[in-house]
């Protein structure tokens, strides 16, 4: 799904800010990740709220993670993952 429709439909704006970069941007940055390591879990599901537990999380880790390897989106995803087990994600992603 795309960036521009989650966000939509999440009643985010495309250019708002979390951190230095846009929801957009964040939100991309994540969506590749998940293709990666968590391609089974359903962004397109995700409740408004949960969207943007998971950006906030994600700009917290932008803080806390340094960026090589995807550490950032994937502390995201870690933080969140008991929620994002309801759009998909299994124990066995944990360790992915």
């Amino acid at each position: 799904m795309k960036v521009s429709t989650l966000l939509k439909k999440a009643d985010i704006k495309p250019d708002e800010q979390f951190l230095s970069i846009t929801a957009e941007e964040a939100l991309e940055n994540l969506l590749e990740v998940i293709k990666e390591y968590c391609p089974d879990l359903k962004v397109s599901k995700m409740s408004k709220d949960d969207l943007r537990a998971l950006l906030k999380s994600y700009s917290d880790c932008i803080i806390n993670y340094h960026p090589e390897s995807d550490h950032q989106e994937r502390g995201a995803l870690l933080e969140n993952f008991e929620m994002l087990k309801k759009y998909g994600l299994t124990d066995d992603d944990y360790d992915s």
